[in-house]
C-alpha cells in the first residue's frame, strides 16, 4: 500500500511541476498580447461610445429645439398670426430676452404657400434684426417639404453649415391645436446657431475638449473613427449628417491614452505576478497533495463505504473537516443526503400548491361563467332598462311641477336605473376590460353619494369622517366604476375594523412628480408629470402583514376567512384605475391600520369629455325617424318620448320590416336609429342596405353589444353609437346634432 501511495505522489509532484512550468510559460507569452490586445479594445470601445454620446447629447439639443417650434407652431396665437390676425406675436414672443433665453439665433414665419411674413434674428450685442433674404430663401426651401406633409406633427430637423459655423434647423407645420385634420397653415422656422460659446457649453458638458471640422466630413468611410494626434491623445472625429443623411461637419473630441498606458504597464505586472504565483503554487500544491489531499480522500472513501453498507434513514453524514474542495465535496454528500429526505416533504408542498391552483381555476370558471352569463341576459336586461327608462322619463315630463311629491320618487327610479346599467356594464368590463365611459364629475359628489350608500348598512356601524382640502376636484371618470372602487375600498376597512371604528376619507390636490424625500406608493411613482387628485382611505384597524403586502392587488388572493371574499375587489379596482390613467397606492403599518391611496388627473375640461347635461328645449319640430328595436316596452316607451320632443316617428319591429318601410313608403327620413341584435335583419344589416341606397340619412346605433361589432364597421356604417340605456334628453341631442350636421362622432 505504501509503495502504491508513493508512486501516486511521485506522479503527483511531477504533474503539479509541469502543469504550473507550462503555466508561468503561458502567462509570459500570453499575458502581454491579451492585456494589450484588451485594453486597446477597450480604448476603441471607449472611443465609439464617447462618440455615439456626445452626438445623443447633440441630438437633445436638437430635439429640444424641435419641442420649442412645436410649442409655438401648435399655439393659437400663432395660427391668428398667420391669418393675419395677431400682428403683435412676433414682437409678444420674440424679443432679445426670450431668444437668448431659448439660446435661438434666428426665427422666420412662413404662410401656407411659403411665403416668409416675418423674420427675426440676434445680432451683436443682442440687439433684433431680420434674417438676410438668401438665409430666408435657404429655410423656405426647409419649409417647403413640411409643409407638403399631411400628417401636421412631424417636424423638419437638420444641421447645416452657414458662415463656417454649424447651425441646428428646425422646421414646423403651423396648426391649430383643436383641429387636427386640417392641413397645415403655415410653418414657423428656428435657428440656432453652434457657435463658440454653444461649443463650450458642450465641451462641460462632455467633459472632454471639442471641437468641430468642416474639410472634407466623412471622408474616411466611417461613421466615427479615431486618428492619433501623438503618444498621450487621439482625436475622435464623429459625423454629423443632416436630415438627408449626407455629412455636414465632423465633432472632434480630444481623448487621452491613458487606457492604453496603464495595460502595457499591467500587463507587465501580470507576467510577473503570474511567475511569481506558478512558483509559490507549485511549492504549495505539492506540500498539500502529500500532506492533506491523499489522505483525506483515502478518510473520505472509508465513511462512504461504511454508509453505503446501512439504511438510509440510519446512514446518519459524513465528518467535514476544513474549508477547501474535499471539504466541500463531504458537505454536497450531506446536502445529498438531505434533498432525499427532503423530497417526500417537497411532495408535499407540491400537492397542497396544486390544490390552492386548483381553487384559483375554480374561481377563473367561475369568473368566466359570469361574464357569459352576463353577455348572455345583457341585451334582454339593458331592453327592460331603456323601456323603464322611457316611461319614467315620460312620467316625469307629465307633472305639473318639480313640487309635486312623486317628482322626487321618479328623479329616484331615473338615478336607480342608471346605477343599474353601470352595474351591468362593470360586469360585461370585468370579462371583456372594456373602456369606462368617461363623464366629468365632481368627485366630492360621488363621494357623497358612496357616503349615502353605504351609510344604509354596507360599512356597519363605522363612522365615516370626510376631510375635502381642494375645491377644484373635477375628474373625468366612469362614475360607476369609480364608485365600485370607493365602494370595495369603505367596506374592506369597515371588515378590517369588524364593523366598529372610524374611517378617514381625504381628498386633496397633489403635483407629480414630487420632491425625492416625500415618498409615494409602489406604482403611483411611474404616473406621468402633472396635476392628480388623491383620495386617501384609512382605517384603524390591525393593518396589513408585510408579507402580504405585494400580494393584495393579485386576483385571487384575499386574507378574509372563507366564504368572506373572493379576492377579485382590489384587483378590479386596480384595473379600474390603470383604466383611468390613474394609479391605485398602499401602506400599512402593523398594528397602525391600512391606507389606501387613489391618484386620478385632474379634468382636462376638454370637449371630448362630456359633463352631465340637462335637457334641452325642442327646436325642431316634425323631423320624420326611423325607430328599430324588436322589443315592444321599448318601442313604446322611447316612440312616446321622441314623439314628445317633436319627432315624427315609424316604428319597426325589426331590420327587414325598417327596410321595407324605409325603401317602398316613399318617406323621406332624416334620420333611422336602431338596435343591433334583432331577428331576421340586425342593425349592421339594415345599415349597409340603407347605406347602399344611395340616399342614405344619418344613422345612429343604439345597443347594449356595441362590443360586438368591431370598430371599423361601427365607423363605415353608423355616424353615432350609444350604449343602451341612454338618457332621453341626451338621445335628443345626439339626434338634433346628427340631423343638423350630418357628421360621425365617435
Amino acid at each position: 500500500m505504501n509503495l502504491i501511495t508513493m508512486k501516486l505522489q511521485h506522479k503527483a509532484w511531477a504533474l503539479v511541476l509541469i502543469v504550473f512550468g507550462l503555466c508561468a510559460l503561458g502567462a509570459m507569452l500570453g499575458v502581454r498580447h491579451i492585456v494589450g490586445a484588451s485594453f486597446g479594445q477597450l480604448e476603441a470601445e471607449r472611443a465609439q461610445r464617447e462618440g455615439e454620446r456626445a452626438r445623443r447629447v447633440l441630438n437633445q439639443q436638437m430635439l429640444a429645439l424641435s419641442a420649442t417650434a412645436r410649442d409655438y407652431a401648435f399655439w393659437g396665437d400663432a395660427v391668428d398670426f398667420v391669418a393675419g390676425q395677431n400682428p403683435g406675436f412676433m414682437a409678444d414672443n420674440f424679443d432679445a430676452e426670450n431668444l437668448g433665453y431659448l439660446r435661438i439665433t434666428e426665427v422666420a414665419v412662413f404662410n401656407a404657400q411659403g411665403h416668409d411674413l416675418a423674420t427675426v434674428a440676434v445680432g451683436p450685442d443682442d440687439t433684433l434684426g431680420r434674417v438676410s433674404p438668401l438665409r430666408v430663401t435657404a429655410l423656405r426651401e426647409l419649409a417647403l417639404p413640411v409643409l407638403a406633409l399631411s400628417d401636421t406633427k412631424q417636424a423638419l430637423q437638420t444641421l447645416r453649415v452657414a458662415d463656417g459655423q454649424l447651425e441646428m434647423v428646425v422646421v414646423a407645420a403651423v396648426h391649430h391645436p383643436d383641429a387636427p385634420g386640417q392641413p397645415p397653415q403655415g410653418a414657423i422656422a428656428m435657428v440656432r446657431r453652434f457657435d463658440d460659446t454653444e461649443l463650450t457649453r458642450f465641451a462641460d458638458v462632455l467633459m472632454m475638449p471639442v471641437r468641430l471640422s468642416f474639410d472634407e466630413p466623412g471622408h474616411q468611410g466611417q461613421d466615427i473613427h479615431v486618428l492619433p494626434v501623438d503618444a498621450e491623445h487621439d482625436d475622435l472625429h464623429a459625423v454629423l449628417n443632416d436630415h438627408r443623411g449626407q455629412p455636414v461637419a465632423e465633432l472632434v473630441l480630444g481623448l487621452d491614452k491613458q487606457l492604453q498606458q496603464a495595460g502595457g504597464a499591467l500587463a507587465w505586472t501580470g507576467i510577473g505576478l503570474a511567475v511569481l504565483g506558478c512558483l509559490l503554487a507549485a511549492t504549495l500544491s505539492v506540500l498539500l497533495l502529500d500532506r492533506l489531499l491523499l489522505r483525506r480522500l483515502q478518510r473520505l472513501h472509508g465513511e462512504l463505504r461504511g454508509i453505503t453498507r446501512r439504511e438510509l434513514a440510519d446512514s446518519g453524514s459524513v465528518r467535514v473537516q476544513g474549508q477547501d474542495e474535499i471539504a466541500q465535496l463531504a458537505q454536497g454528500i450531506n446536502h445529498l443526503l438531505d434533498r432525499v429526505r427532503a423530497d417526500a416533504q417537497a411532495q408535499s408542498a407540491a400537492h397542497e400548491r396544486q390544490e390552492a391552483l386548483q381553487m384559483q381555476l375554480m374561481q377563473s370558471q367561475k369568473t368566466e361563467a359570469l361574464g357569459r352569463l352576463t353577455g348572455g341576459i345583457a341585451h334582454d336586461f339593458n331592453n327592460s332598462l331603456a323601456a323603464i327608462t322611457g316611461w319614467v322619463r315620460l312620467a316625469v315630463e307629465d307633472l305639473p311641477d318639480t313640487d309635486h311629491p312623486s317628482h322626487e320618487a321618479l328623479q329616484q327610479a331615473l338615478k336607480a336605473t342608471r346605477y343599474a346599467d353601470g352595474l351591468m356594464r362593470q360586469l360585461l368590463a370585468f370579462g371583456r376590460q372594456s373602456p369606462p365611459k368617461l363623464r366629468r364629475l365632481h368627485w366630492s359628489m360621488l363621494i357623497e353619494e358612496t357616503r349615502q350608500m353605504v351609510g344604509s348598512g354596507l360599512t356597519r356601524d363605522c363612522e365615516l369622517v370626510v376631510d375635502y382640502r381642494t375645491d377644484d376636484d373635477e375628474v373625468d371618470a366612469d362614475p360607476t366604476q369609480l364608485q365600485q372602487v370607493l365602494v370595495n375600498l369603505l367596506i374592506n376597512a369597515a371588515d378590517a375594523m369588524k364593523g366598529q371604528g372610524r374611517i378617514e376619507l381625504v381628498l386633496e390636490g397633489i403635483d407629480l412628480p414630487v420632491p425625492a424625500s416625500q415618498a409615494l406608493p409602489s406604482g403611483v411613482a411611474e404616473l406621468p408629470a402633472g396635476r392628480y387628485l388623491c383620495l386617501t382611505v384609512r382605517d384603524h384597524g390591525p393593518g396589513i402583514a408585510p408579507d402580504h403586502l405585494e400580494r393584495v392587488f393579485e386576483p385571487f388572493f384575499t386574507t378574509k376567512a372563507k366564504g368572506r371574499g373572493t379576492g377579485l375587489g382590489l384587483s378590479v379596482a386596480h384595473g379600474i384605475m390603470a383604466r383611468h390613467h390613474g394609479a391605485i397606492g398602499l401602506q400599512s403599518v402593523p398594528g397602525g391600520g391600512a391606507s389606501f391611496q387613489l391618484y386620478l388627473p385632474l379634468s382636462q375640461r376638454a370637449a371630448a369629455v362630456s359633463p352631465v347635461t340637462s335637457p334641452g328645449l325642442v327646436t325642431d319640430q316634425g323631423r320624420q325617424i326611423l325607430f328599430v328595436d324588436d322589443d315592444q316596452l321599448v318601442r313604446h316607451a322611447w316612440s312616446a318620448l321622441l314623439e314628445r320632443q317633436g319627432w315624427q316617428v315609424t316604428r319597426s319591429r325589426d331590420g327587414e320590416e325598417a327596410w321595407t318601410q324605409f325603401s317602398q313608403t316613399g318617406k323621406s327620413f332624416d334620420v333611422v336609429l336602431t338596435d343591433q341584435s334583432m331577428p331576421r335583419l340586425d342593425g349592421v344589416g339594415l345599415a349597409r342596405r340603407i347605406r347602399a341606397s344611395g340616399s342614405a340619412p344619418p344613422i345612429v346605433l343604439i345597443s347594449g353589444h356595441v362590443n360586438e361589432v368591431g370598430a371599423d364597421v361601427l365607423k363605415d356604417l353608423f355616424n353615432v353609437v350609444l350604449h343602451k340605456p341612454v338618457d332621453a334628453s341626451d338621445l335628443d341631442r345626439v339626434l338634433k346634432d346628427v340631423v343638423s350636421t350630418g357628421e360621425t362622432q365617435f
